[in-house]
Order: C-alpha cells, then sequence, then structure tokens
C-alpha cells in the first residue's frame, strides 16, 4: 500500500482542509443540520448560503449561466463518473475504507482525492465559490446514510466551515433535463481519441486464457498469468528475477526460489482502487530494470488486473498516451481487455500525468518503434504478501 499521506502546509490551509485536531464527525445533523430549510427567494441566481440545502438542476444552470463560480463535485465511484458526469465536475470518490478513515482522522484533505490541478486548487482556496455536490440520484436530505459517499463529503465540507448544496436528483435527473450538459470520458473526451475503433475491446478469438504464455511488452518487462508465475524453472530460463503479483489472493509457490517478488491485493472488479498502488508498481519494475533483471507483471489470466499496470508504466516512463499505450501492449498481447473500472483510472493518469509532463525515460522509449512482436514464455512462481526477497535453500 502507498506511504503515510501528504502533510499539507499550515499556510495553504483553506476552507476545505480537515481540521487534525479532531476527528470528523460523521453524525450529519451535528455538525451540518440536514433539516432541509428553502433558501431564500433572490433575483440572483446565486445559490444561497444555507448549511445543506437542495438546488435543481435549473438552480445550477442558472448559476452557469450567469458566470456565478460553482464547484461541482462527482461523489460518486470513478466508474459511473467516467461513464457519464456533468462537463464541468470533479470526481472525489471516498467509497474506499482507507481513504474514508484518513478523511475522519484529518490526515487526507478533499482536495487531495482530485486528480485535475485547477480542480484541486479551486478547492484549496481560503474563500471559495459555491459547491454542489451530487451522487446518483438522491432526491432529499431526510434520512442520510452516514456511510454513504455523499454524506462523506457533506461532512468534511460542513465541518471545515463550507455550506454546500445537494444536486436534488443527482446526476440521473440532470441528465434526464440536460443532457447537453453531461459528457463520457468513454466517448473520447478524456484524451481517448473515439477514432480509435475496437481499441478498447476484447480479443474473443482465444479461448483458453491460460495456455497464453508470458508477453514481452520491454527487454525488461514481461507480462502474464499465475500459470507463468508459478513455472520457476521457465522463469529462470527468462533471466526473470522479480515478480510482481497483482491479485487479491496468496500464491501457493515454493519459499526457496530466490526471486524477489510484491504482492498487490487487487481483484479484478468496478470497485477496486487499482491507480493507488501504480506508483508502488512503478518503483518495483524499475528495481528490476536498475539490477539488470527482469521483471514479470502478473494477474489470474494476463488480461485485466496486470496489463493495466504495465500500460500505467508505460504512460509514465515513455510519455504515451492512453490510447498508444494500449495499443502497444494490445499488439503484442491480443487478450488484454482492463475492465472500464481500470480504463477509467487509466484515464485519469493521464489527466494527472499531462498536468505535470516529465521527459520519458530514453532507455524504455528506444524500444517502443522496435516493431520486436511478442515473445513467449511459460510459467513461473513466485509472491507473497508483501515484497520480500526469498533467499535460495
Amino acid at each position: 500500500m502507498s506511504g503515510a499521506a501528504k502533510v499539507l502546509p499550515s499556510e495553504a490551509s483553506g476552507m476545505f482542509e480537515p481540521r487534525r485536531a479532531a476527528r470528523l464527525q460523521l453524525a450529519l445533523p451535528r455538525c451540518c443540520p440536514l433539516a432541509l430549510t428553502p433558501p431564500a427567494k433572490k433575483t440572483s441566481p446565486s445559490l444561497g448560503s444555507s448549511p445543506v440545502r437542495l438546488v435543481t438542476p435549473a438552480d445550477l444552470v442558472a448559476a452557469w449561466r450567469s458566470h456565478a463560480p460553482v464547484i461541482v463535485v462527482d461523489c460518486r465511484p470513478f466508474l459511473s463518473f467516467n461513464a457519464g458526469r456533468i462537463k464541468r465536475a470533479v470526481n472525489v470518490n471516498c467509497g474506499d475504507r482507507i481513504t474514508r478513515r484518513r478523511l475522519q482522522q484529518g490526515r487526507l484533505a478533499l482536495w487531495d482525492l482530485v486528480s485535475c490541478r485547477e480542480a484541486r486548487e479551486q478547492l484549496r482556496r481560503t474563500s471559495g465559490p459555491d459547491v454542489v455536490v451530487y451522487d446518483d440520484c438522491t432526491k432529499d436530505l431526510d434520512n442520510p446514510q452516514p456511510s454513504s459517499s455523499l454524506a462523506m463529503v457533506l461532512a468534511v465540507l460542513c465541518q471545515n466551515g463550507a455550506k454546500p448544496a445537494v444536486l436534488k436528483g443527482g446526476y440521473r435527473e440532470f441528465e434526464r433535463q440536460y443532457s447537453e450538459e453531461c459528457t463520457s470520458s468513454l466517448t473520447g473526451d478524456a484524451g481517448v481519441s473515439s477514432s480509435s475503433g475496437d481499441v478498447f475491446c476484447c480479443d474473443g478469438s482465444l479461448k483458453d486464457l491460460a495456455t497464453v504464455p508470458a508477453t514481452e511488452i520491454l527487454p525488461f518487462l514481461l507480462l502474464g498469468n499465475e500459470r507463468d508465475a508459478a513455472n520457476v524453472a521457465q522463469l529462470r530460463r527468462l533471466g526473470v528475477g522479480y515478480v510482481l503479483n497483482v491479485t487479491a489472493h496468496l500464491p501457493g509457490q515454493p519459499m526457496d526460489t530466490g526471486i524477489r517478488t510484491k504482492r498487490l491485493p487487487a481483484s479484478d472488479s468496478c470497485q477496486q482502487n487499482l491507480k493507488q498502488y501504480f506508483e508502488e508498481a512503478f518503483a518495483f519494475i524499475d528495481e528490476a530494470h536498475k539490477a539488470g533483471s527482469r521483471v514479470l507483471v502478473h494477474c489470474q489470466a494476463g488480461v485485466s488486473r496486470s496489463p493495466t499496470i504495465t500500460i500505467s508504466y508505460l504512460m509514465k516512463h515513455l510519455g504515451l498516451r492512453l490510447v498508444d499505450a494500449y495499443s502497444f501492449v494490445k499488439r503484442r498481447r491480443p487478450i488484454i481487455s482492463p475492465n472500464l473500472n481500470f480504463m477509467g483510472q487509466l484515464m485519469e493518469l493521464e489527466t494527472t500525468l499531462n498536468s505535470c509532463a516529465e521527459p520519458p525515460c530514453p532507455h524504455c522509449s528506444s524500444h517502443i518503434s522496435s516493431s520486436s512482436s511478442s515473445s513467449s514464455s511459460s510459467s513461473s512462481s513466485s509472491s507473497s504478501d508483501e515484497e520480500e526477497l526469498v533467499q535460495p535453500a
């Protein structure tokens, strides 16, 4: 897992910074009364200043049309956000247990959950604009669920002095009334061109995924499955000294292989946050490269989780766009098909990388122009709960 949360400088504190002295209280009626009080009628389309209130889709659009400064926060899961969202919205997904706990403890600021640099800076401002929060379909605030992402985001905002509004009917109602104000990252916005055709479709011609051998993506980077990670003899023949296991379960492998292993516990689901492991994966792959060794990145079938990690590595270290990194891996291993949740997280990574571009690794880049096709391999062993060097017996 990632290390400790970054401590934000006190001089950057603003209305959204968590108070570190006390834990966040999730009893919403205490920190921000949810009894709906209709805001006073105003001639301006300003969203008012009641503690927590409902605003309609028409209210929000009217505020935009009057150029009122409004931040729109989408607190749905990232997959839903990428499948369809309000155009001006930023995603703040605090659905996983670790993120919730860090928010409650004041170890994480709300803006830390936003990947867009401009939106993150907006949330950090001392005196910010109105904030409108929405989920999928909330219609009233009579019975809020304290465990929901919506309640968590509202609690954080109220704890820090903001007076947020909730969009009545959520995304569903807004999209029904103002579909022209909605967009999707899966149709070409986020740098993934719709002209790429079926580049993101799974190649179903290979029925038995387990028989597909490990694939050379870069001279030092192989992509494969559990069988590849269980065949120690094959690993040694291929010069693999590092194995990155992207599965939720421990492998049943011998402990005397002399291969350095690391496990990133992850399931192939629409709830899994794989992006949290990207930096750990990059560091492990780089360690293998610097040691003059080869690394095998694998999951159960080498179709979704491990290709996502591999694609993210190419994006970070070769400076490739998502669509190009995907195509590069797909040409070498046609069976890859990251789920839509993981594709959304790769889109988010692309946005982050575009905002702080670094020159690509020259050594890795020299291999991209080469048309060397997938190199085969077989199975291999290795892995363990966390990173460890397994010494030979």
